[in-house]
């Protein structure tokens, strides 16, 4: 028997019978040819006729050692030769393990429902085909440069337990990559593929060793409703559990992108999440080398014959049909390519799920001319439809039909390359309003949030408002606060009112600061400390921070000075910023001595800070109440930096910034750029921000910022940098480009709403609607 078709301990034990037979070996004869073996490590290897007794006639599970040696008795000395009998003792041994419900082992999984791309059908041509190779489901796998460091990662994480993620565009082979390494390294394993993150949830309450969690295109699962808890993979990982995932590189950044001040954290659980995977990031294109070795395989399969032939795309992508794809986008009729571009527009603002037939009905007048729309024939969408659908190359179609049951079409779903190569195509393209109607009125719930986020980036203030009340109407609270913040924006003052009377105290926020903007202070107060809900202490304070943002700092002050007086210490610490701010050094500095004197850590390091930025430190060290050193160890070293930066020490910095403070690379850099050695600066900061560091690549963006160096921010927007985009959106509100600003608010770039509104209507104008 083959051991490689072996899975149960008698199917061992009858294939070892037969090894012996073949070697016409006795239980003596094997006991005498162990005898003779040589020593393994420190021991000396033994098979006792009993225990081959037992091994031949399966009556428990044996030890891999003990095959090892009835192996070598049997003539099987070497490694490789063992290896698929140790591989069959293994399923063997695992054969009773509860197998996790919807799950198949890893030999038996079918690699096109995993998400591997089907390949393009090409003729076969008899003369030049070998028979038997190269016409599979499949064309033969090229092994890529990167799979030994790939099938590595793998077999560690089978040890103890992993998550091994593969970032890379569609289309790139990551899908297949991952399904070869897997099947390479861990055959007898449980595939689980969950549909969605709920069963994967409910896998977690009760999981499986030695089971392999396929999760391809990561990102559908974090943006399904309630997501994946880095906390639920934590505990997968630490069961033995391997988890292995896919994601384009745009949604990697955009959820490892650090937040910026003062904002809302969207993808918190995101990025600590992906903080657990062992990442590798999969190249375009075909290396020379893999070229090399597709070489070797294109006499056998045609299709990486065609591959390699055309030159105007990726091996990959060819293989897949991409090119084919959007050529026969760009080449439709006029209705097919309507419903084609409103599909790519709908997935582009966030709606992963189906379309249905009334979607299009309702989206494709916006992308057609009068006189199309006016001449359309009945069956139009039929037409567009079965055009959109056809499948190119037997491989993939732009639009895939998605059942509802048997022989019912529930809606569409647009090819992946095709969605990924439409964001940078049709990134700076508006919506029609047809569209956005549309998705309004046939959009799945599923899809709301990432419809309201996407409007409301682009400056859609009725749909965005309309998106979010559903979701407010749902219950979900940032929903009901953008609400209130679009109905502040839109200067619908009494539905504020008429929410802060019912009790909301956001509502009465927003209220009482276009009140304070407007100059009616005591008015703003006032309706904060009427309050139904009176819950919220800060309120106040956020008034106070509000004015000062527009300019208001007297009112500002004012305000933070009466709570100061009755003992608030966080109006303290705001009130002495203010008044740094504001030029007025020597009573920020009173104040936070006073409450540096009275045990305020917080004032005491807050004066420390201060007196460290006018070059103080050295001679006024003293005045503080205590020592640097003793306030934390931390803090100490960040002003000794302080101190070096201060001085120009650079070669200090420089020695520090080496022995890893974090804190001295960037004065270190910061030094650098005020030099003039600007693009030293960018680069040293350019190379941290590469290697995870997201403080550098904050760092980064904002001397870019401060540089104007336009097309690079743009370029690590496009990537998915929130931060890139909004410094990118004020740069390019200060320099006064309108035209550039609304082709942004069309792409979506964060804060591009914002900034063209301060640029058309003048910062006083915007102040009332933030």
């Amino acid at each position: 028997m083959d051991p490689t078709e072996i899975s149960t301990l008698p199917q061992l034990a009858d294939a070892l019978e037969q090894l012996r037979r073949d070697r016409s070996l006795s239980l003596q004869g094997l006991a005498d040819a162990a005898a003779k073996l040589p020593a393994r490590g420190r021991r000396r290897p033994a098979l006792p006729r009993s225990t081959a007794s037992d091994l031949l006639n399966a009556k428990s599970v044996p030890e891999a050692e003990t095959v090892m040696t009835f192996l070598a008795a049997c003539g099987i000395h070497d490694e490789q030769a063992q290896r698929p009998w140790l591989q069959a003792l293994e399923r063997a041994a695992t054969q009773h393990q509860r197998r996790p419900p919807g799950a198949v082992r890893v030999r038996d999984a079918r690699p096109r429902m995993l998400g591997v791309h089907a390949a393009i059908q090409t003729p076969q041509s008899p003369e030049d085909t070998q028979p038997g190779l190269g016409e599979g489901e499949l064309p033969l796998y090229v092994l890529r440069d990167f799979d030994a460091d790939l099938r590595t990662k793998l077999t560690l994480a089978a040890q103890q337990g992993g998550f091994v993620l593969l970032v890379g565009d569609s289309s790139v082979g990551k899908t297949r990559a991952l399904f070869e390494a897997v099947k390479a390294t861990m055959s007898d394993w449980w595939l689980l593929h969950p549909s969605d993150a709920e069963p994967l949830r409910e896998f977690a309450a009760r999981p499986t060793g030695r089971t392999v969690v396929w999760l391809d295109e990561l990102q559908d699962y974090l943006d399904f409703a309630g997501g994946v808890p880095a906390g639920q993979i934590r505990e997968l990982i630490a069961r033995g559990v391997v988890l292995v995932a896919t994601c384009w590189p745009g949604e990697h950044n955009k959820r490892m992108a650090l937040p910026d001040d003062g904002h809302s954290e969207p993808y918190a659980n995101d990025r600590r999440l992906l903080d657990l995977a062992d990442a590798l990031h999969v190249p375009a294109a075909f290396s020379p080398l893999e070229r090399r070795r597709a070489e070797d395989f294109a006499g056998t399969d045609p299709r990486i014959r065609v591959a390699l032939d055309t030159h105007d795309a990726g091996f990959t992508q060819v293989m897949a049909a991409g090119p084919e794809l959007i050529r026969h986008w760009n080449q439709a009729p006029a209705y097919a390519k309507a419903i084609m571009t409103a599909a790519l527009d709908a997935r582009r603002v966030g709606a992963h799920a189906p379309l249905t037939r009334e979607f299009f009905i309702d989206a494709a007048p916006g992308y057609l001319n009068k006189r199309d729309v006016a001449t359309a024939p009945s069956d139009w969408l039929e037409n567009a439809l079965a055009y959109a659908s056809r499948l190119l190359h037997g491989a993939t179609a732009a639009l895939t039909p998605v059942p509802a049951s048997m022989g019912t079409i529930a809606g569409y779903q647009v090819a992946d390359y095709l969605h990924q190569h439409a964001l940078k195509a049709r990134r700076r393209e508006q919506l029609p309003d047809t569209a956005w109607h549309a998705l309004i009125c046939h959009h799945h719930p599923d899809d709301t949030g990432r419809l309201a986020d996407n409007a409301d980036r682009r400056g859609r203030d009725h749909e965005a408002a309309t998106f979010f009340q559903q979701l407010a109407k749902r219950g979900h609270r940032y929903a009901a606060r953008r609400w209130i913040d679009l109905l502040a924006e839109q200067g619908l003052v009494e539905q504020l009112r008429l929410r802060a009377d019912n009790g909301d105290g956001y509502a009465a926020e927003r209220l009482a600061g276009r009140l304070a903007i407007q100059g009616q202070v005591e008015k703003a107060v006032q309706v904060l400390r009427d309050r139904p809900d009176d819950s919220d202490e800060y309120a106040i304070l956020r008034l106070a921070d509000r004015l000062a943002v527009h300019g208001k700092v007297e009112e500002a002050k004012q305000l933070l000075r009466d709570r100061a007086d009755n003992g608030d210490e966080y109006a303290t610490h705001r009130l002495a910023a203010l008044l740094t701010e504001d030029g007025q050094v020597e009573e920020a500095k009173r104040i936070l001595r006073d409450r540096a004197d009275n045990g305020d850590e917080y004032a005491t390091r807050q004066l420390a800070d201060l007196l460290a930025e006018q070059e103080q430190v050295i001679t006024e060290t003293k005045q503080v109440p205590r020592d640097l050193a003793d306030i934390s160890n931390e803090h100490s070293d960040h002003r000794l930096t302080d101190l070096l930066a201060i001085q120009r020490q650079m070669e200090r910095l420089r020695d520090r910034a080496h022995n890893g403070d974090e804190h001295a690379f960037h004065r270190l850099a910061d030094l650098l750029a005020g030099h003039g050695q600007v693009e030293e600066a960018i680069q040293v900061l350019r190379d941290r921000a590469d290697n995870g560091d997201g403080h550098a690549a904050r760092r980064l963006t904002d001397l870019l910022a401060e540089q104007r160096q336009v097309e690079q921010l743009r370029d690590r927007a496009d990537n998915g940098d929130w931060y890139a985009a909004r410094r990118l959106s004020d740069l390019l509100a200060r320099q006064g480009q309108v035209e550039e600003l609304e082709r942004e608010v069309v792409a979506g770039t964060a804060g591009a709403v914002a900034a063209l509104r301060r640029v058309r209507f003048g910062a006083s104008s915007m102040a009332i609607d933030s």
